[in-house]
């Protein structure tokens, strides 16, 4: 029984029963069923130790002699409170049980738990004469316990909390945030983890977290806490900014220095390699609801501030969202330094993107994409081919330009069954140009896009969709632009070579925008140069631009491509065109783009 003696008496609620009173050859019955299992004491009234079995000498490491004739005091662990044990009293001394968990202390030092039960052996009259105390060891358990709350709140690798743990504490700080003082959370990633797990393994990668997680640890005081939020992403919670908004705003802006100052830099890899480490960060403000109205009522200075120039909130996930969006907004921008701060706009455009998905994806399986045309023409004006062009005419948004959607399909993969829907119709309207005089010869052009292109099986698909239809070889073209080069320029290279023996040909768009461009051509097995409308616009006034323009057609002339202008709106623009050599045009001037039905035979 872990007792102090009755002028030291504390407890723990226990558990109602009946006095006990037990002979002594009943209790030394008791005592030999549970000797083998359990750690059994017997004490007097006033909690002196009376016997002990061999299991209560083997783990507390004290013989029998140093533990008869004193109190529990002996493997006392000093982890319960004096209010513990009073309690722990009051119902034995009533005659009742007591159950409950307890830490002992044994000789070396070391600390067990153990599961006890404290039963009352009373008189005739049923007063507690002696107390049988029967204990079972919990150490491993209350190991096994404490280590789950510690996978539960913290991370492994990294050591610092985790993403329930950061919740929670951002769940506290709202608690007692009075309206009116700010606080801040910061979110950011490691931006090389990706390439340098792939590059050099886990292992590495969480060399690099762990680095960043040391310098986190660093900065962590008093209302300054941080944890690892995701496989690639950290987070700082900043608590106790004050009233005055501005000098919030400082505060934070002083720990987001700090944050990218400890991430930012050198990191030594495994490999012996060293790597320039870069996050990208956001951050967002924060204040209880109603803390605005107070400030426009009591005409403050930070009353006139912009709205969105700080989140009210008393929601912890949406104060952690916020910042994601702020972080993943920094992170696309790019740049050296990529720190945004949330700002409302961020998230309704968010909102907007998550709904403009949700509608596309309907409509693709609802068959609200259509399929327009544009026509190209030689210098005699002469229709030579047509460029498929997508449109997407929503119930709800009405005609949705491409440029509107296309990214958003590009970023979320839509971009691929798109692209197989695109193909399709291309190649039904070859089939159906194949018996028309005036239309068979003409070639048909359609965009491919970089995450298409990056499909381990682009190659199978567009071979299992040309062979449900009988395509003359070359009629069918693919465009691609200068950035899908920039990544993988061999298996691009790999890639067009599969299609080239398919019979799909290829045209290089927006020709001269990119950059190296002259290096691509020698091994790009491209048969068309598309010279961008940006060129095409100030072809005539700007000398400079019309000189590029006659380069890039005499380049096609040296590498044997047909030379394309787009974008060709007015009689001046087609005549110098004409003049420095270009083949063909596309633009207004000629028609607008229609849908593709109009193009086919009979229509």
């Amino acid at each position: 029984m872990h007792t102090h003696e009755p002028d030291s008496r504390a407890g723990a609620d226990g558990e109602r029963g009946r006095p006990v009173a037990a002979s002594d050859r009943e209790i030394d019955q008791i005592l030999n069923a549970l000797s083998t299992y359990s750690i059994i004491a017997i004490t007097d009234r006033h909690g002196i130790i009376q016997y002990v079995n061999d299991r209560f000498c083997e783990i507390s490491q004290y013989s029998r002699a140093e533990l008869l004739g004193r109190t529990h005091r002996v493997v006392g662990s000093g982890r319960h409170s004096r209010d513990f044990f009073g309690e722990l009293w009051r119902v034995i001394s009533r005659g009742e049980v007591w159950t409950g968990e307890i830490c002992n202390r044994a000789k070396d030092g070391a600390e067990y738990w153990v599961d006890t039960t404290i039963i009352p052996l009373g008189d005739e009259q049923g007063r507690p004469q002696r107390y049988l105390a029967i204990r079972t060891e919990a150490t491993q358990r209350r190991q096994a316990e404490d280590q789950a709350r510690l996978l539960a709140h913290f991370d492994g690798s990294t050591g610092l909390a985790n993403r329930a743990s950061m919740l929670r504490d951002v769940e506290r700080a709202l608690a007692v945030q009075p309206v009116g003082e700010f606080c801040a959370y910061v979110s950011f990633s490691v931006d090389e983890l990706s390439a340098v797990n792939d590059a050099f393994g886990y292992e590495a990668g969480d060399l690099m977290l762990r680095d960043a997680a040391a310098g986190l640890r660093a900065l962590e005081r008093e209302g300054l806490s941080a944890a690892r939020m995701g496989s690639n992403t950290f987070g700082v919670l900043l608590t106790g900014l004050g009233g005055e908004q501005r000098q919030a705003e400082a505060r934070c802006l002083d720990a987001v220095d700090q944050v990218l100052t400890t991430v930012n830099g050198a990191s030594d890899l495994p490999s012996g390699m060293v790597l320039d480490v870069s996050a990208s960060l956001g951050f967002v403000l924060w204040a209880r609801p109603g803390t605005r109205a107070a400030a426009e009522a009591s005409e403050a200075p930070d009353a006139a501030l912009a709205p969105d120039d700080y989140l009210e909130t008393d929601d912890s996930a949406e104060i952690i969202k916020c910042a994601d969006v702020a972080r993943k907004r920094a992170r696309r921008a790019g740049g050296q330094l990529r720190v945004r701060r949330f700002r409302q706009r961020m998230l309704d455009e968010a909102q907007e993107r998550v709904r403009l998905f949700s509608e596309l994806r309907r409509g693709i399986e609802q068959g609200e994409l259509r399929l327009f045309a544009q026509p190209i023409v030689d210098r005699d004006r002469r229709v030579i081919g047509e460029e498929g062009l997508i449109r997407w005419i929503s119930p709800q948004r009405g005609l949705v330009p491409p440029d509107a959607f296309i990214p958003l399909a590009e970023q979320t993969g839509l971009i691929i069954e798109i692209g197989d829907w695109v193909l399709e119709e291309a190649c039904r309207v070859l089939t159906s140009w194949k018996d028309d005089p005036a239309r068979r010869e003409l070639t048909f052009s359609i965009n491919l896009s970089e995450r298409q292109l990056r499909a381990d099986d682009f190659a199978e698909r567009v071979h299992r969709i040309l062979a449900g239809h009988d395509i003359s070889p070359g009629l069918l073209k693919f465009e691609l632009t200068e950035s899908v080069l920039h990544t993988d320029l061999d298996r691009t290279i790999r890639m067009l070579g599969l299609l080239r023996a398919e019979g799909v040909f290829a045209s290089l768009d927006d020709f001269g925008t990119g950059y190296s461009s002259l290096s691509y051509l020698r091994r790009l097995p491209v048969q068309q140069l598309k010279i961008d409308r940006s060129f095409v616009s100030s072809v005539v006034d700007d000398a400079h631009t019309a000189a590029i323009t006659q380069t890039i057609v005499q380049l096609g002339r040296t590498f044997g491509l047909q030379v394309v202008a787009e974008g060709v709106e007015t009689e001046e623009q087609f005549q110098a065109l004409c003049e420095l050599g270009v083949d063909a045009f596309q633009g207004y001037l000629f028609a607008r783009p229609r849908p593709v039905s109009e193009t086919l035979a009979g229509s």
